[in-house]
């Protein structure tokens, strides 16, 4: 990676302390991509994107200019989650979709008007150069929103995105977006493309698109509210969890609609509304309702984000073996398995198929002294998967009862999953199976 060094030494001691003190949060492990140099000054040339990978290091944040007297003002920004499309979301081909990045400003200053979330590196999904961002002041988070469309050939593909400031150059660590466009599939007949959109100055216009709450609960009823100017068609979307666009209806140029809030909705609420004309112009705009969140986590320090739902009580058991853990849920009906190695899948779930009258073991299998063949819906699992057998071992003590709470974050995809220990504490299920902890 090149650097660029000033030779001041008053600086390089703030430097040095900055690098000692920041982190930036990564979501997931990036392919290698170009990365900006650290810039000292108004007077330096800003860095232009371009297709080189990346190193997976973390990018320094950009300093402004200090002054005699005054504070080094620091810009950054971390990624908090993907509101919409999560990693590898798979699309149909030109499908129109909006991904939604919350990212929080970890540095020391509020972004200066004029700063802008600017396409930085690998596939643009027809997406726009830039979007503008509003003033954040340090420690606060904002939803990033940018219409793209999937591509009409099958395959993955990835778009680089950064913070950029007023005068062009940029901080942070890219973020991105990354989806799977399948083959054999249909483009989206009801679905605007972004090919059509207007130029400045030429087809129709979007004036404003709001709702009459920034806030609400799920099952409110929200009045939005829109106005078009030279448009002959106007079409309103909603958002699904993944950000693709989900139902829609067809409204007039410039007028309200009542929505009524999903129950089960989470987090936000999501729309589109794209004004047409008979030249095939297109504009568009996004808008979010931010959901307030009606349940609370079953324990604490709780994550820092909504459950899905309340959690579920239910009746348990939980069994500790060589390599590993069984934990049963009667009110699922499922049985979850712990491996405590490093081959593969670190988790997986099973049907509880053991019913009362069954025979409870296999008496053929004799346990070495001091270990336990497991019974029941445990032992059924352990004796027909000779995988979930041969990683756990042998059982290293009897099976206890207890009462547990589940519950499971409320992402569009890739979900923890939180449940009561029987010694109190609270298991943490990792996303796809790849991993799990043990919290207090």
């Amino acid at each position: 990676m090149n650097k660029r060094y000033v030779v001041i030494a008053a600086m390089m001691l703030v430097l040095a302390a900055l690098a000692c003190n920041r982190t930036v949060p990564t979501p997931t492990p990036q392919p290698l991509t170009s990365v900006p140099t650290l810039s000292v000054g108004d007077d330096e040339t800003p860095v232009s994107p371009t297709d080189t990978p990346l190193p997976e290091a973390t990018t320094p944040p950009s300093l402004a200019t200090p002054t005699q007297g005054t504070p080094v003002c620091v810009y950054n920004f971390g990624f908090v989650l993907d509101v919409t499309i999560p990693d590898d979301t798979e699309l149909e081909s030109g499908v129109a979709f909006v991904k939604t990045w919350r990212v929080r400003n970890s540095g020391t200053c509020a972004w200066e008007s004029g700063t802008a979330w600017a396409f930085y590196s690998g596939d643009k999904l027809s997406g726009p150069d830039s979007v503008s961002v509003p003033i954040v002041e340090p420690g606060s988070t904002v939803d990033i929103s940018v219409n793209l469309v999937a591509p009409a050939t099958p395959g993955t593909y990835t778009g680089y995105w950064q913070m950029r400031r007023p005068n062009g150059r940029t901080f942070g660590t890219p973020s991105y977006v990354r989806i799977i466009v399948a083959g054999d599939q249909k483009t989206a007949t009801a679905t605007p493309t972004a090919s059509a959109t207007a130029e400045p100055g030429v087809g129709p216009t979007i004036k404003n698109f709001r709702a009459n709450v920034e806030e609400a609960d799920p099952g409110d009823t929200i009045t939005l509210e829109w106005e078009t100017e030279d448009a002959t068609s106007v079409t309103l979307y909603h958002l699904m969890p993944t950000g693709q666009l989900g139902s829609y209806w067809d409204v007039e140029a410039s007028g309200t609609f009542d929505y009524e809030i999903d129950i089960d909705e989470r987090n936000s609420t999501g729309f589109v509304l794209f004004a047409g004309d008979e030249q095939g112009y297109i504009d568009q705009a996004t808008l979010f309702i931010v959901l307030r969140c009606p349940d609370l986590w079953f324990f604490a320090p709780a994550p820092d984000e909504c459950p899905s739902s309340p959690p579920i009580i239910s009746d348990a058991a939980e069994q500790h073996f060589e390599h590993g853990t069984m934990i049963w849920v009667m009110q699922q009906d499922l049985i979850y398995v712990l491996f405590d190695d490093d081959q593969g899948v670190q988790w997986r779930v099973f049907s509880d198929e053991w019913e009362e009258g069954e025979p409870e073991d296999d008496p053929t299998l004799v346990p070495p002294t001091g270990f336990f063949q497991p019974v029941r819906g445990f032992g059924l699992v352990w004796r027909q998967n000779s995988d979930v057998s041969s990683r756990l071992g042998w059982a290293a003590d009897i099976e206890l009862g207890f009462s547990t709470f589940v519950q499971y974050t409320s992402r569009a995809k890739y979900n923890d999953v939180y449940m009561r220990s029987l010694d109190g504490k609270v298991w943490r299920l990792l996303p796809m199976s790849s991993g799990w902890e043990k919290v207090p």
